[in-house]
């Protein structure tokens, strides 16, 4: 397959985060603001910063992270994952 062919995708993402612990009530209609200018200002920007891109996909979710874990294991070196010193 050339490389011209080949899907390229740039995914960014940003999580923000309201501090455990903060009193305050959140509402739909102020969330949604902000996501829409949130959106708005990256919009402006990619045609400068990523010329290339003919589309923006965004996901928005809104949730109660009651569990939220990621982990990372390391894996056993081998020859193709470790570079050659």
């Amino acid at each position: 397959m050339a490389t011209e062919d080949s899907p390229r995708v740039l995914r960014l993402t940003f999580e923000l985060h309201v501090p455990r612990g903060l009193r305050v009530n959140i509402r739909n209609e102020r969330r949604n603001q902000a996501v829409e200018a949130l959106i708005g200002a990256v919009q402006g920007l990619v045609s400068q910063v990523f010329p290339w891109a003919d589309r923006m996909t965004v996901r928005h979710e809104w949730s109660y992270a009651w569990w939220d874990e990621t982990v990372e294991r390391p894996l056993p070196p081998t020859e193709k994952n470790t570079p050659k010193t």
